[in-house]
């Protein structure tokens, strides 16, 4: 049978497609075969073109972002299925047999694949939120008993306040407080949404330099003092390949206002926006799980922004409460202390290493049922 782990992301966020890559990255690392999926390479390109102007408007009213997660939707409906038939060829032949589900929507392609393979098929259900985020909730209204047969693996219990594995970020080891830049970070997650633009004139009041990602190069504004943008090419596709066939982080840069820029190729994850993440003091978010995977990964507190829907609200809740965050009003109401920030940064490093990576303990577990077959 083949070994090959298949790594099942989603380009619905880039909380559910990064995590995959650093698997993949970590797990080839370790000397196991893995390969990435996107979900949106089963869409066809009218739905893919629906995805990109969801986005669109969810960057310009949150309101709207958050409404959109109360809308029952069935995923099924968006599928090609002549793509997904493609897919499934090409499992049977490989005899795919392990797998690693980052969404809800590769649920119901899983099911119709496990039918219909022939041969035992093991799949892990990694929940990268604290709570269910809307993909799983969609699958679970769909199907109740969804993960019948699927090895769950949730990365938080909040219930307990614990951290249950964590996702390695591949990068140097994590900075001290006193030798990081002093700069906060404010973004929307991979898709710009939330509140932080609102945030960036009372920040700057207090005497902090900010880097700020933008989305579009409309966003950026006149040359502040202090004030640095970087952006993701706005071209890029989680389900685009590269030239060499293969998955990527997205092509990234500084960038100025005079729409001339340019976005190398981003071969390792600190060489994006993960790089100015782990100098900073802060990240000025909403509490994503990419956010939270990231702040553990690097060492830096997060500032914590409205929530994007009921499973952020509970990752933030338990970010306050490891004290590895702090809301945003909270913090305000301090005058932005940059003591609280050096606290909850001291909170982190303490914690560096107490988790244990979920590649590394996948790759365990899959060795030590090789040496039992």
């Amino acid at each position: 049978m083949n070994n090959t782990v298949t790594v099942l992301c989603s380009g619905f966020g880039l909380g559910f497609y990064v995590p995959g890559l650093l698997i993949e990255r970590k797990l080839k690392a370790l000397g196991i075969e893995a390969e990435i999926e996107v979900f949106e390479t089963l869409m066809s390109d009218s739905k893919k073109k629906l995805t990109d102007d969801s986005r669109k408007a969810y960057q310009k009213n949150f309101a709207v972002a958050l409404t959109s997660q109360k809308i029952p939707a069935d995923i099924r409906n968006s599928l090609d299925s002549a793509a997904v038939e493609r897919v499934f060829r090409q499992w049977r032949q490989e005899e795919r047999q392990h797998f690693i589900t980052l969404s809800g929507h590769w649920v119901h392609v899983m099911d119709r694949y496990r039918e219909t393979a022939g041969f035992p098929v093991y799949a892990d259900l990694l929940y990268i939120d604290a709570d269910l985020s809307p993909s799983w909730k969609n699958l679970r209204r769909l199907n109740p008993g969804y993960a019948e047969g699927y090895h769950e693996v949730n990365m938080y219990d909040p219930g307990k306040r614990q951290i249950l594995c964590s996702i390695d970020a591949g990068a140097q080891q994590a900075l001290p407080a006193s030798a990081r830049n002093g700069r906060l970070v404010v973004h929307g997650g991979g898709w710009g949404i939330g509140t932080f633009r609102e945030k960036f004139a009372a920040l700057e009041s207090a005497g902090y330099e900010l880097d700020i990602a933008a989305y579009s190069s409309e966003e950026i504004g006149e040359a502040i003092r202090g004030r640095r943008y970087f952006m993701n090419d706005p071209e890029w596709r989680t389900w685009l390949r590269d030239s060499s066939g293969q998955y990527t982080f997205p092509p990234f840069a500084e960038v100025t206002g005079n729409r001339d820029n340019h976005f190398p190729p981003c071969r390792h994850y600190q060489e994006g926006m993960y790089g100015v993440i782990r100098q900073a003091s802060a990240v000025i978010s909403k509490p994503g799980g990419g956010a939270l995977i990231d702040s553990l990964a690097s060492g830096t507190p997060l500032v914590l922004l409205d929530p994007f829907g009921p499973h952020e609200k509970i990752n933030s809740d338990l970010w306050v409460e490891l004290g590895y965050g702090i809301r945003y009003g909270e913090w305000a109401e301090t005058g932005f202390d940059r003591e609280e920030l050096r606290k909850l940064s001291d909170n982190l490093q303490s914690a560096i290493g107490r988790y244990p990576d979920y590649a590394a303990s996948y790759a365990e577990q899959l060795s030590a049922a090789e040496g039992r077959s």
